[in-house]
Formats: C-alpha cells, structure tokens, sequence
C-alpha cells in the first residue's frame, strides 16, 4: 500500500502539471495566432487608400501568408491582385473588393459586429490627414517648391513718408 500511495502522490501532481502545461502552451499559441491575424487586418485597413504603395502590397501579402489554409480569403487575394495589376479595373471596383476582402477577414477572425459600411466609412490613416494627399512625385515636388517660395515671400516693407520740403512744392 506504502508504494501505491507513493506512486499516486508523485504521478498525480506531476500528471496534473503536465496537463496543466499542455492547455497554457495553447493557449499562448491561440493568443499569438490571433494577434498576428489581427496585426495582418489592421495593416490591411491601413495601408488600403493607396494600394499601388509598398505598405499595402507589403500588408496584402502578409494577408497571403497568414490566411494560406483558407481557400476563400486565398480566392479574394488572388482577385484582387488581378484587379489591382489589370489597368482597365475601375478604381471603385478595386476599392469595393478590398472592402470585401476585409469585411470577410474580419468576419472569419471574431469583429462580427462590423460591417461593409462600417469598414467603407473608416478612412484609411492617408486620407484621415488635415493635409492634401498627393501621390504623383511630380505635384508633390511642385507642392514642396510652391511652399517653399511661399516662405521666401516677405511683405513689403513699410516706406517711411517725408514731409515734403518748401523747395520741392510748386507755387
């Protein structure tokens, strides 16, 4: 009996820890997952008003990467590439599938209660800027110059009046 009981209070609490382990380490590994999920999407509705930037073909193909063992959101990415790379796409329809490819990452990864509008309402962070954003470098040159010789620009000075001398009046 001594060596069953041994047995029982050794085992027990070491049985216990291992699974008590095993359930952390997923669920750390849960949590890590989603965060990168979520990291990918943020990006995504970030960088989404000027996809020819690097940040959002950089943001799509983390979307690629992370969401590769679902055939429908690897379906919507390979789409929109086509969309975004074929010069005869309408700028609506490409904005309309990225809607719709975020609309449905989020669908799939918990933020249940949002929706197309909502996601079409929220501006991306460049068009939340007070300034003009400008993405051909030449306006933008054209903009930095303009700014720089409104800088340049001085009032003119204020010229002091001198009375008027008593020669220099016609009688």
């Amino acid at each position: 009996m001594d060596l069953l009981n041994l047995l029982k209070n050794l085992l027990g609490p070491l049985i216990v820890g291992i699974i008590v382990g095993l359930v952390l380490q997923w669920l750390g590994k849960k949590e890590i997952e989603n965060r990168i999920r979520g990291d990918a999407i943020r990006d995504l509705m970030t960088f989404r008003g000027d996809y020819a930037s690097q940040d959002f073909r950089r943001s799509l193909n983390k979307v690629s990467i992370i969401f590769h063992n679902d055939a429908e959101i690897r379906l919507d990415v390979r789409h929109l590439y086509e969309l975004i790379n074929n010069p005869a796409s309408p700028q609506k329809t490409i904005e309309r599938s990225i809607v719709g490819l975020i609309y449905k990452l989020c669908q799939k990864n918990g933020f249940e209660g949002l929706t197309e509008y909502d996601i079409d309402q929220s501006f991306p962070e460049s068009k939340q800027s007070p300034q003009v954003a400008i993405f051909d470098e030449s306006k933008s040159i054209q903009v930095s110059q303009k700014k720089e010789t409104e800088e340049k620009i001085e009032p003119p000075k204020k010229v002091e009046e001198k009375p008027s001398s008593p020669s220099t009046e016609t009688k």
